[in-house]
C-alpha cells in the first residue's frame, strides 16, 4: 500500500495539469492493445498491476490532484485468474505445506499428504445402481468454487454420460471424512480439440453445486504466463502404478523433470494423430529417470509447481493438465500447457469479472 501512494504521489509531481482528458481513447505501449484515460483510482486492474506487480501505470496526464492513466478497454487475460489467485491463497493461510522429495518413479508414486493438495479431484461415473462401485475416470483440479479443470478426452468414452460426478475433498477414494461428491451439469471441451488427435486436450466441467471449501478442498491457481518458474513440477493422481496395472486408492504423487520441448519432440514427430509434432505454445513434455511417469488413469489430473512468493506461498499452480504417454515409465508424458487457454478458461468460468 505504501508503495501505492508513493507511486501516485510520484506520478503527481511529474505532471502538470491538463484539459479534461478523462474518457480520451489510448493505446497501451506495453500490449499495443486500446485504453480509456480513467483516473488511477477508478481503473481496477492497472491498481492490482501497481501493487502486485510492481509496474508504474502509463499515464495520460493529470487532473487536479488526481493521475489519469491509461486503463486497458478489455482485462488482460490471466488478470481474473491472478486476482482470483490472490483470494484462494488468503483463505488458505492453515495450510503448511511439506517438502517433496523427488521419488524413483506417479508410477510407484509416493502417497500424498492429507490436505496436501486440496484442489485434487476424480472424476467418476455412477449409476443409478447405488450398489455398484463408481468407474473412476479421470484426475482434475478444482479452479474455482464449482468448476474442475481436466482434459477434453476424459469427457469421451463408451457411455455418453462418463464423467457424471465429481470427488473432492479426499486423499484414499474409500474416505468419508470431508468427502464431498457433486454431480456435473455442464461439461466444456475446448473448441478446436478434435478426438482424431492430441492438440488441445483441455476441458472444464460445472458442478450443480457450489464446492464447501475448507482445507481439504479448495481452488488452486492457474499459470497465467508461458515461462514456468522452475525446472520440475509434481503430478498428482489416483492412476495405475504400472502400465495396465490396478487404480491406486491413494492419491500418489511423483516430481518429474519438465523435458526440453526438441527432446520430446524428437519423440513424438512421427506420432500419427501428431501432425505437428509437439507445439512448444499449447504442450508441456516432463519425464525422469528410472520410471517417473504419470500412468492410465491420471488423464486430466494437474502438473503443478509450488511458488516462492510470499503473497501465495500457500497455494500450488496449474501449469499443465495431464494428456497422454507412450506406456508408463517409458518415453516423456505430454500435458496441455494452461498458459496458452487462459482467456478461454476466464471467459468460461467468471465471464461475469471479464468485462
Amino acid at each position: 500500500m505504501f508503495k501505492f501512494l508513493f507511486i501516485i504521489f510520484a506520478i503527481s509531481v511529474n505532471n502538470i495539469y491538463t484539459e479534461d482528458i478523462i474518457g480520451n481513447a489510448c493505446t497501451l505501449n506495453s500490449s499495443n492493445s486500446p485504453g480509456t484515460c480513467k483516473l488511477l483510482t477508478e481503473c481496477e486492474e492497472i491498481q492490482d498491476e501497481v501493487v502486485f506487480g510492481h509496474e508504474v501505470p502509463q499515464t495520460c496526464g493529470f487532473q487536479g490532484t488526481q493521475s489519469v492513466v491509461c486503463c486497458p478497454k478489455s482485462r488482460r487475460p490471466g488478470y481474473i485468474s491472478e486476482k482470483k489467485c490472490r483470494e484462494y491463497a488468503s483463505s488458505a493461510q492453515e495450510i503448511q505445506f511439506r517438502g517433496h522429495k523427488i521419488v524413483k518413479r506417479v508410477v510407484g508414486g509416493e502417497p500424498a499428504g492429507r490436505k496436501e493438495f486440496p484442489h485434487m479431484a476424480i472424476l467418476g461415473h455412477q449409476t443409478g445402481d447405488s450398489d455398484e462401485s463408481p468407474w473412476w475416470v479421470c484426475g482434475g483440479s478444482l479452479i474455482s468454487e464449482q468448476y474442475i479443470l481436466t482434459a477434453a478426452h476424459c469427457m469421451f468414452g463408451g457411455d455418453p454420460d462418463a464423467p457424471n460426478f465429481v470427488l473432492l475433498g479426499v486423499t484414499n477414494l474409500n474416505d468419508t471424512n470431508h468427502r464431498q461428491e457433486i454431480k456435473i451439469v455442464s461439461k466444456v471441451v475446448h473448441p478446436e480439440y478434435k478426438t482424431s488427435s492430441r492438440y488441445h486436450d483441455i476441458a472444464l466441467v460445472k458442478l450443480e453445486k457450489p464446492v464447501e471449501i475448507n482445507s481439504y478442498a479448495r481452488p488452486a491457481c492457474l499459470q497465467t504466463k508461458f515461462e514456468i518458474p522452475a525446472i520440475r513440477a509434481i503430478a498428482t493422481g489416483w492412476g495405475t502404478t504400472r502400465f495396465r496395472g490396478e487404480p491406486s486408492e491413494n492419491l500418489l504423487k511423483v516430481t518429474l523433470d519438465i523435458v526440453d520441448y526438441q527432446i520430446c519432440n524428437n519423440t513424438y514427430k512421427t506420432t500419427r494423430n501428431l501432425k505437428n509434432g509437439i507445439i512448444d505454445d499449447t504442450q508441456i513434455c516432463t519425464g525422469g529417470d528410472d520410471g517417473q511417469d504419470t500412468c492410465q488413469g491420471d488423464a486430466g489430473g494437474p502438473l503443478q509447481i509450488h511458488q516462492n512468493n510470499d503473497l501465495i506461498q500457500r497455494i500450488y499452480h496449474i501449469v499443465g493438465v495431464t494428456s497422454f504417454g507412450i506406456g508408463c515409465g517409458g518415453r516423456p508424458a505430454v500435458n496441455t500447457r494452461v498458459s496458452y487457454y487462459i482467456k478461454w478458461i476466464e471467459d468460461t468460468v467468471w465471464p461475469e469479472n471479464n468485462q
